[in-house]
């Protein structure tokens, strides 16, 4: 049992040691089924990974996404959309390419806050590229999908790690 013990503190400490917390902020424009309704996406999130041993980055992340309404004509009345919140959980997956670019995706559920929003499927592929120590800069397509309506932004984000 001891060695058990011993092995099981042996790996989380090897994990702590090559883990990172990190701040996102993120904007992007509507695509999709929102288009119509929202003018401009805003997001953050904080997340937590760990590197493998190899280029992989394996992670977990929370967040605040929000689509902000416009206004919108229908038979020539004018209508102002609510915004349009969620709150995404998710498992993250980096792949490093080279010293500066790596690939990866975020998937999990995002919960919805507004009213009428049951929430859905959470996605974000994104590439970034290493601006410093620990900044990135990432390129990505956001999603949320429930029920065939997909709530979507494409967009630029900034990252700061605290390690």
């Amino acid at each position: 049992m001891k060695k058990v013990i011993l092995v099981f503190a042996l790996v989380l400490s090897s994990l702590a040691a090559n883990a990172q917390f990190s701040v996102s902020v993120n904007a992007g424009l509507p695509v999709s089924d929102v288009e119509e309704y929202s003018s401009f996406a805003l997001s953050g999130d904080v997340g937590y990974s760990f590197a493998t041993e190899s280029n992989l980055m394996l992670g977990v992340s929370a967040g605040f996404l929000n689509y902000f309404g416009k206004d919108y004509e229908v038979l020539g009345t004018t209508f102002e959309a609510e915004s349009i919140q969620y709150i995404p959980l998710a498992g993250s997956l980096m792949y490093r390419l080279t010293d500066s670019f790596s690939v990866g995706s975020k998937a999990g559920y995002a919960i919805g806050v507004d009213d009428d929003n049951d929430g859905g499927f959470y996605y974000k592929p994104m590439l970034s590229y290493v601006v410093g120590n620990a900044t990135s800069l990432s390129l990505f397509y956001e999603g949320v999908t429930n029920d065939g309506v997909n709530v979507n932004n494409v967009g630029l984000g900034f990252t700061f790690g605290l390690n």
